[in-house]
């Protein structure tokens, strides 16, 4: 068991926290997820060396092991509104990061090769992007940060906000990438789930700072030097790493890199949405069917039947194909064919095929060959990707995320409840009502369209019991 404090006593350890954290905003997690963010009113801060043992020893009670800073850079932290009132215009850099995280600690020794793996993916594409210099590594203890220093971005900073940046760049770098990181993460057996989590006020860990779990050590290593990294660097009694490998950059080389992820994912309109449009890869495939207990707000508000219905065709389309890409372009679909079809009418369906309508519809236009194929007992156009086609077009798996899990968000629901608990809500069912589109409105949708909340959410996950043999039986019908 590591001595926390003599561990963060240490010369190089003191050194490395603080150089890294300078004009960011500090975190410090105790046991069971206590955190310390502030100092009386003001925001907490690292300015010395000497600072990060005297801060371990001031909050002892909690035992904290581990630090971290806000993946912002700000031009003061020296009172609350500094980080608050004042967050806009205070923020100078934001630094762009993925996330590649091994689910299980327990799995860290067999798994952490894939996760490696994902990283190399990540900084190829990067240089060939251009930006090659400026491209960092921690391994945090249980896992992969693929860091962007925020100093590889200038003249676009001049233009728009760091967090506009640092998010688009990120979204972008998985949106390209997302079939290839599907690919390892399939070999890993879903051991692994990859994110963007730039966000306001997001921290992560900083380098040379002791996991919160587990005996290791995030250690920052430079992007040339990863195919060599083992987990013997993590030991927190000789910690291997590239001292400030965090501070390495080539200055605005980031900013073509910027200006084109910026042209193709956007702003959010709302910095609040920021988690709810980020990309999550390997994620609710995995977990989506576990049997989670969750406690519903009180403050929940009814989504409207677009997302229900959205959600309802996802799931049902994953509980037959079990394809969570497929799933979210499917469902994105299928909302919005039913949704014309209520409005229009049945002798209007056709119109919806062409394209003088595409500038309503929620996708991407496309210019490739659209074909027709059979899903859930319905007929839809595809295009060459596998993914859903309306109107010319194309129904992208972020699209349903912006257009569908966005709205639970909003309405007060964690999507990853709602989707847990909507594919509960679908086993329910057999496959012949699944594959029968009428039936699926009537039997399955239209009960719950309007009280989503009190009769999914609120309600029981499963009206009687029945085996999991029984339901594969059903399923078979």
């Amino acid at each position: 068991m590591v001595n926390v404090l003599e561990y963060y006593n240490r010369r190089e350890v003191m050194e490395e926290i603080t150089g890294f954290l300078k004009n960011r905003w500090t975190g410090l997690e105790g046991e069971r997820k206590k955190w310390i963010r502030w100092i009386g009113n003001k925001p907490l801060k690292i300015d010395k060396p000497e600072e990060v043992p005297l801060i371990i020893k001031r909050y002892h009670f909690l035992n904290p092991r581990t630090i971290y800073g806000t993946i912002e850079v700000f031009r003061k932290l020296d009172e609350r509104k500094d980080v608050e009132e004042n967050y806009e215009n205070n923020v100078v850099k934001a630094t762009p990061f993925i996330d590649i995280d091994i689910l299980d600690d327990e799995k860290v020794e067999t798994v952490w090769k894939y996760a490696i793996r994902i990283g190399i993916l990540i900084r190829d594409w990067l240089r060939e992007q251009g930006v090659y210099h400026s491209v960092y590594f921690l391994w945090s203890g249980a896992g992969l940060h693929v860091r962007i220093n925020e100093n590889a971005f200038n003249n676009a900073l001049q233009e728009h906000h760091p967090i506009d940046v640092a998010f688009a760049v990120t979204e972008y770098i998985l949106e390209s990438l997302k079939p290839h990181i599907l690919d390892i993460i399939r070999e890993s057996n879903y051991s692994i789930k990859v994110e963007n989590l730039v966000a306001m006020k997001r921290v992560f860990t900083a380098p040379l700072s002791l996991h919160r779990r587990i005996d290791r050590v995030a250690v920052p290593i430079y992007s040339e030097n990863i195919e060599d990294f083992s987990l013997e660097w993590c030991n927190p009694e000789n910690p291997v790493y590239d001292k400030e490998a965090w501070n390495k950059y080539t200055l605005g080389e980031g900013d073509e890199l910027a200006y084109n992820a910026l042209k193709r994912i956007g702003k959010v309109a709302k910095r609040t949405l920021l988690e709810v449009r980020a990309t999550k890869i390997g994620v609710p495939a995995v977990q989506a069917e576990k049997t989670v207990q969750v406690t519903i707000p009180d403050k929940m508000k009814e989504p409207g039947r677009f997302p229900v219905m959205a959600l309802l065709q996802a799931a049902r389309y994953y509980t037959l194909y079990s394809d969570i890409d497929k799933a979210k372009s499917f469902g994105l679909n299928r909302a919005i064919f039913y949704a014309w079809a209520k409005y229009y009418g049945p002798q209007k369906r056709a119109a919806l095929y062409g394209t003088s309508i595409s500038r309503r519809i929620y996708g991407r236009k496309i210019s490739g060959l659209v074909k027709w194929v059979e899903a859930a007992g319905e007929k839809v156009q595809a295009s060459e990707s596998g993914y859903y086609v309306i109107g010319g077009i194309e129904q992208r798996p972020e699209d349903y995320d912006r257009y569908v899990a966005r709205k639970f968000e909003e309405a007060g629901i964690k999507y990853e409840e709602a989707w847990r608990k909507a594919l509960e809500y679908i086993h329910r069912f057999s496959k012949t009502v699944l594959l029968d589109p009428q039936r699926f409105y009537k039997e399955v949708y239209e009960p719950v369209r309007d009280k989503f909340v009190e009769k999914i959410l609120k309600g029981e996950s499963v009206k009687k019991k029945r085996s999991l043999d029984e339901w594969f039986k059903n399923m078979r019908r």
